[in-house]
């Protein structure tokens, strides 16, 4: 065979797995569980550019929450307190700061500030020194001292405290990535269980378009029923790949050793698979159990538009529905539905947007709650029933309304809420802005069934909210009260407790 037609079959066969290589990766992509964990990241990623999300994220990463508010109406003196705190959660350092102002002389300004090698305490005012825990040293230092149960003094902690405690260095050092491991773990384990979902059920697929908030838009219907048959070879097969799962015991384990200073972590891991055993146990008396599902997929941009479920179990059950829209960050109106088979209990919850524009935010939270209400007639609270036949009540399905609505103008800042439902009728008034990385909000004026609370106004309650503040450093030097004697950590707690008390009949009614 010559070269040229060498070369010519070459590129055939070269072209023809490329082709085969991307027809296959269409219909992979295509299948149901594709569509579904796609569209759903898709969605969740969508959610995460909300500005409310982004800046929560800011702010505990890195940012600051402060409050402070005139207290002239409940001290004896023009006081005014201002809290602060400072996050920054991937580093594990924070700081919380108060203080009391009177006529901008400082009262008092307790801070605590930590970081993971370190914990400090100050309060000039009380305290003549800086106290704090050197979290490295801790297990060195607390044995022998005066927190150690074996010591039996007026301040040893209790076997299981002082356990946490001398684990604490360690389960610090392996916080800084436990959110990120268990998003990474919950990732996966959602997208198992889609596999095994679409593996298992009766998947239907069709096309259909649906209207929310006036706009008509094109979906993949995705329509998947399981019963009760599926449900537990679902269910056994995510429980015998859990029990296999080293990370998920590592991670189970760094979660319980946060959970609780009085559960031993092994003891909580154990509980949790024991539990896994105790449903697998369970899974072959599993009976008349009917769940269907509709994933509204759309066509464009592959986000999830809406999703509608109906789960029946032994004759009860429910029906819910999520709205969400052709993009999440967009939607003008998104909204969640549950209601109970037979009595039709339930709830329904609206959110719609007016206007979201560089100008001004207008939106309508709407929330309906439905619940059987019994009207007894024929009951003698002294013999009973007169008619043992009759249940002697009436049932009636009723539903609260409430409704909350915002109007925010972004230019000059005025905010107003209006919260009205079945007994309550509230407006809450004040300014919002924004500038820069900052958030200032002024609460000005609270009405309660149009009466204006009193005392809002002179407050002066205001909020800042800042992305972008790093958390001051931990003092280099302090007092670590680990190896403090009986007799000197005994006069810090009083010089604490007196100082407060001092301030308090000083300057409060």
């Amino acid at each position: 065979m010559d070269k040229k037609k060498s070369l010519i079959i070459g590129v055939s066969v070269g072209g023809a797995l490329l082709l085969a290589l991307i027809v296959v990766s269409v219909v992979l992509a295509n299948r149901p569980s594709a569509l579904i964990a796609r569209a759903t990241a898709n969605t969740l990623a969508d959610a995460e550019r909300f500005e409310a999300v982004r800046v929560a994220e800011d702010v505990a990463n890195g940012g600051s929450v402060a409050i402070s508010a005139n207290l002239d109406k409940y001290a004896k003196d023009d006081l005014v307190v201002q809290a602060k705190y400072y996050s920054d959660a991937q580093k594990l350092k924070g700081a919380f700061e108060m203080s009391l102002l009177e006529d901008d002389d400082v009262v008092l300004r307790p801070r605590l500030l930590y970081n993971q090698d370190s914990i400090a305490f100050s309060c000039p005012e009380i305290l003549d020194e800086v106290y704090g825990i050197n979290i490295k040293h801790l297990e060195k230092n607390l044995e022998g001292s005066i927190f150690d149960p074996d010591e039996e003094t007026d301040y040893s902690l209790t076997e299981e405290q002082f356990d946490y405690f001398l684990n604490l260095k360690n389960t610090l050092k392996k916080d800084s990535s436990l959110q990120y491991d268990i998003e990474k773990v919950s990732s996966r384990y959602t997208r198992l269980a889609t596999e095994k979902l679409i593996k298992y059920s009766d998947v239907k697929r069709s096309g259909k378009t649906i209207t929310v908030g006036g706009e008509k838009i094109p979906c993949t219907l995705i329509t998947i029923s399981v019963d009760e048959d599926s449900i537990a070879l679902i269910a056994e097969d995510l429980i015998d790949y859990a029990n296999d799962d080293e990370e998920l015991e590592d991670l189970l384990y760094r979660f319980a050793s946060n959970a609780s200073v009085y559960d031993d972590p092994d003891e909580m891991v154990d509980e949790f698979y024991d539990n896994l055993d105790e449903i697998e146990d369970k899974l072959d008396d599993l009976e008349d159990i009917e769940i269907t599902l509709e994933f509204y997929i759309t066509k464009s941009g592959r986000r999830l538009a809406q999703l509608d479920g109906e789960i029946e179990i032994d004759d009860e059950g429910c029906d819910f529905s999520l709205v969400i829209g052709r993009n999440i960050t967009k939607s003008k109106e998104i909204s969640f539905t549950y209601e109970e088979k037979g009595s039709k209990e339930g709830y329904a919850l609206t959110y719609s947007v007016k206007e979201n524009s560089s100008r001004l935010y207008e939106a309508e939270i709407k929330i309906e709650e439905s619940n059987v209400r019994r009207n007894y007639y024929d009951y003698d609270w002294d013999y009973g029933w007169d008619d043992w036949s009759d249940p002697g009540y009436d049932e009636k399905l009723e539903t609260e309304t409430t409704t909350i609505k915002i109007e925010w103008d972004k230019k000059d800042g005025d905010l107003t809420i209006k919260y009205k439902g079945d007994w309550y009728d509230y407006v809450i008034k004040g300014n919002l802005l924004k500038k820069g990385d900052k958030y200032t909000f002024v609460l000005t004026n609270i009405k309660s069934d149009g009466t204006p609370v009193s005392s809002v106004k002179s407050l002066g309650l205001t909020v800042t909210i800042d992305r972008h503040d790093p958390a001051p450093n931990v003092p280099g030097r302090y007092t670590d009260i680990t190896k403090m004697s009986e007799r000197d950590f005994k006069h810090f707690t009083k010089d604490l407790e007196e100082g407060f008390e001092d301030i308090w009949k000083e300057y409060f009614r």
